[in-house]
């Protein structure tokens, strides 16, 4: 197994070139309206589904009725659009959608966990820092990580990377990072160790299976 930065643009190198993600130039004044109901942040424009995920680089999950086939007119995107809890959040700091609680029940905390982080705000604070330097995210479950990194669009490009965000107060098992480099690796993806700590700058650690080391 190897360490080191190399190999994945736009996440351990510099930051020149990064964007900061919100609002892009130009758009309507009326922001994307995302609702949040019993823990879930569905979005139900077409529109603004689209333009969150051509200009802001949220993807979400669509999660409405299939699309029928065989019927003339039937294509186009399934609805609503849910988006995940550090996407949602990412876009209200940032200003680039409404986050709006059906119930007064729903509404945001108002202050932040302190230390030890929840793996939420750990996931969170690695997603706007992926996010906030252009790149796309989208769920890296499937490949025992936290986020999937992608360069561009989802539709256009692989992901070079999956990302893993760590409890940096626990011993992580040299056994699943062992296994989780070589799966990653497997599938021509570096395994991403991230951190960002409150205050902090990003820190990642890329780590790749060569098997001739073994």
């Amino acid at each position: 197994m190897a360490a080191g930065p190399e190999g994945v643009p736009g996440v351990c190198g510099s930051e020149e070139g990064s964007e900061t993600p919100g609002t892009p130039p130009g758009s309507p004044a009326e922001l994307p309206r995302v609702r949040r109901q019993r823990g879930r942040f569905l979005l139900w424009s077409p529109r603004a589904a689209r333009a969150l995920r051509e200009r802001q680089r949220v993807w979400g999950a669509l999660v409405g009725t299939p699309q029928r086939r065989g019927r003339a007119g039937a294509a186009g995107p399934r609805l609503p659009l849910q988006l995940r809890p550090e996407e949602a959040r990412a876009l209200r700091e940032s200003g680039g959608a409404t986050v709006e609680a059906v119930d007064e029940a729903e509404a945001e905390p108002e202050e932040t966990p302190a230390e030890p982080s929840p793996p939420s705000e750990r996931r969170f604070r690695v997603f706007r820092e992926l996010w906030g330097r252009g790149l796309h995210l989208t769920p890296g479950g499937k490949f025992g990580g936290d986020f999937l990194v992608y360069p561009g669009p989802p539709s256009q490009f692989h992901a070079g990377a999956v990302a893993l965000c760590p409890c940096s107060s626990a011993p992580q098992p040299l056994g699943a990072l062992l296994a989780a480099a070589r799966l990653g690796t497997s599938v021509r993806k570096a395994l991403l160790l991230c951190r960002a700590p409150p205050g902090g700058a990003l820190a990642c650690t890329a780590l790749t299976w060569r098997a001739d080391l073994t």
